[in-house]
């Protein structure tokens, strides 16, 4: 097929694109390209409906790679899917922020295909395919990357029918995303519906905990290596907007230092005053913009970022108004989760299974000794996640890891925690806590951002 071909059935396929695309080029040419939120096409300003068919035919005819990405049209509403659950990547899509790959490489039968970024200056989504015939499921290991990155890095969802777009997530704290790296991943796969094997005689659900068998490591099908290289126009997207306002919740003196804007997050930067009594662990908190659009707190991905010198988080993720061109944002501070400074660790006094204090809302409700160690069971009155870490300590001092826990759903009692110390024979520990106790505002503590 010539180039002319090419862009004849890339014009075909376009007739029938998703409505929320189908004013792409109106919002391209009426975008104020003077503004900060000036996009470009490839490094083309677009200028005029002209000059956008002009360009767009020349890529097609000049660049296979360009022609390859964008004649795919059903994959941009896979990706359009693929970020609902995100309002800022949504929006990111929605706005054009995307930098096409179509990287392809195919190893023992599997296709792997880089399909596309959505990145910025403090984070890189990536969005790829596996293929392969007669797979009922492919999954992507964890990625290695080179040179190595300071980043929190967030996995793509396994055992998926081959074909499913998947994504890689890379959070940079204090560092900004690179111009590009080495990505390598392994990809395992299920030929067909595996049976689980059927439970021992005489297994109890709780010895499993403390003494767990070892685990089959999946079948490497095939390992792909990409170099990625970022466009600065994305990744150079970004703003610091200073606030450096305090404000008083449950006693505690905070102040909100800068918001950091970027288009597929906002970072809202807060310092505690060193005379606290409590470590501040979790925010609650929305923005609102001059129109009354709100935009709320990161629910899928990395949602605040720590202190490493105190148990305290100073960086809270909020979804992006980035694309709302808002004048005006104030921000709406709703409540708080707190560390109370002195209790970082939970003293149980495993002989006679009682605690002195434990976070709000859970209780101590036995603690057994085994043959394999002790195993601790709490209620959570709220929640489905644990109030305590993995890491617990005995009366040296000594880090010891429990390795997994259990959790099970009652239907009156809330939550029920199951925590095993493999190995531990002491009649004392110290648990490593998250938090002790929530505030919720009488009233939301308003902050003009801008």
């Amino acid at each position: 097929m010539n180039r002319n071909e090419e862009y004849q059935a890339l014009l075909a396929e376009l007739e029938s694109v998703p409505l929320a695309l189908e004013t792409t080029v109106d919002r391209a040419v009426k975008r104020e390209t003077a503004s900060r939120h000036r996009r470009r096409l490839l490094g083309i300003p677009v200028g005029s409906l002209a000059a956008c068919f002009t360009v767009f035919v020349l890529l097609v005819n000049l660049f296979p790679p360009f022609a390859a990405a964008c004649g795919n049209v059903p994959l941009l509403r896979q990706l359009a899917k693929a970020v609902a659950w995100s309002p800022s990547l949504s929006a990111a899509v929605d706005n054009e922020f995307v930098q096409p790959m179509g990287l392809t490489q195919t190893e023992n039968g599997i296709t792997a295909t880089i399909q596309y970024l959505i990145v910025d200056q403090k984070q890189v989504n990536l969005f790829f395919t596996l293929e392969g015939e007669g797979y009922e499921s492919l999954s992507a290991e964890m990625p290695a990357f080179s040179p190595e990155q300071v980043c929190a890095v967030m996995g793509a969802d396994f055992r998926q029918p081959p074909g499913t777009l998947l994504r890689f997530s890379l959070d940079y704290v204090d560092q900004d995303v690179p111009e590009g790296f080495t990505m390598t991943f392994a990809v395992t796969g299920e030929r067909e519906e595996a049976e689980e094997a059927p439970a021992a005689p005489g297994r109890i659900y709780e010895e499993e905990l403390l003494s767990p068998g070892p685990e089959a490591e999946p079948e490497i099908l095939a390992e792909f290596t990409f170099d990625l290289c970022f466009d600065p126009d994305f990744t150079a997207a970004g703003e610091v907007i200073p606030v450096n306002k305090i404000f008083t919740l449950d006693g505690q003196t905070l102040t909100v230092t800068e918001a950091e804007l970027y288009p597929t997050h906002l970072r809202l930067n807060v310092a505690g005053d060193p005379a606290n009594t409590a470590w501040l662990k979790g925010l609650d908190f929305y923005l609102e913009n001059e129109d009354g659009e709100r935009f709320d707190t990161v629910t899928n991905g990395v949602t605040a970022s720590g202190d490493p010198d105190s148990p305290a988080m100073v960086s809270f993720r909020l979804e992006s108004p980035y694309f709302s061109h808002s004048d005006h944002l104030t921000l709406f501070i709703t409540g708080a989760r707190w560390l109370d400074k002195g209790r970082e660790r939970v003293w149980v006094d495993l002989e006679r299974g009682t605690a002195p204090w434990l976070p709000e809302s859970v209780t101590l409700t036995s603690a057994q000794r085994r043959a394999g160690g002790w195993l601790l069971t709490f209620r959570l009155e709220s929640g489905f996640s644990s109030p305590f870490s993995m890491t617990f300590y005995d009366g040296e001092g000594n880090a010891w890891e429990m390795g997994r826990m259990g959790m099970t759903v009652t239907d009156e009692d809330g939550t029920e925690l199951t925590l095993p110390l493999p190995g531990y024979t002491e009649g004392e520990v110290w648990l490593e806590a998250y938090d002790s106790r929530t505030t919720t505002a009488a009233e939301p503590v308003m902050i003009p951002i801008r």
